[in-house]
């Protein structure tokens, strides 16, 4: 067995909780896309893209899908922030700076490779909506990326950010640097900064899920 295939095995036994991460990390050394995983944020996020599927249960992601039914009703031009390997969105154009994550995502028009603590290489008003799915957790610089995400979207469009109630998984916890379920003060001070930067802001809990849906007034 070469030491990809060996990597792809043990990753798939850390999905099922098995100790194996200490097996891993010289593997990984030999490997141009996992190098220095799982401290590397690139590699890290690179092999998680191998195990995506198996991430979010199958009603997760039906109730995502419903509650964003309406940005597809719009018909309008979509852009996925930290997209992974999958948007709910199809034909979204997706931001990611995991190169992996791009390559298995089939729901994407157009992939770009970037990273979400820059500003968006995007023109303004050029999207219709914006979907954010579990990423505002891992982002430092998330005010300036709400302020760039607000710049992008036409005036009347939506950005919709999807978080979970629960926090983050222990496995993704490693790279987690904002906790907006902490306590109420964390949890309003997204939406304080939303509204700040005018944005109409609605929240909707359900299953365990917490659905921000952000227009951008048209004046």
């Amino acid at each position: 067995m070469d030491d990809e295939t060996a990597f792809l095995s043990g990753l798939l036994e850390l999905q099922y909780g098995r100790d194996v991460e200490n097996k891993l990390v010289p593997l990984a050394q030999n490997i141009s896309w996992a190098e220095g995983w799982p401290k590397n944020n690139t590699a890290f996020w690179n092999a998680e893209a191998f195990m995506w599927e198996r991430k979010i249960s199958k009603d997760k992601r039906a109730l995502i899908h419903e509650e964003l039914q309406f940005l597809l009703e719009r018909k309008g031009k979509n852009l996925d922030l930290g997209c992974g390997a999958y948007s709910y969105v199809k034909g979204s154009t997706g931001f990611d700076f995991s190169e992996k994550m791009l390559q298995f995502n089939d729901n994407c028009q157009k992939k770009v490779i970037g990273n979400l603590e820059n500003y968006l290489p995007f023109p303004s008003s050029s999207f219709d909506s914006i979907t954010a799915v579990f990423i505002l957790n891992y982002i430092k610089n998330w005010q300036q990326l709400i302020k760039e995400a607000k710049r992008v979207i036409k005036p009347g469009g939506f950005m919709v950010i999807i978080l979970s109630a629960l926090g983050v998984k222990d496995w993704q916890r490693q790279k987690e640097v904002n906790n907006f379920n902490q306590d109420k003060y964390t949890r309003n001070m997204l939406v304080n900064n939303l509204m700040e930067i005018d944005f109409n802001v609605k929240i909707k809990e359900k299953d365990y899920l917490l659905f921000y849906f952000c227009k951008k007034e048209s004046k």
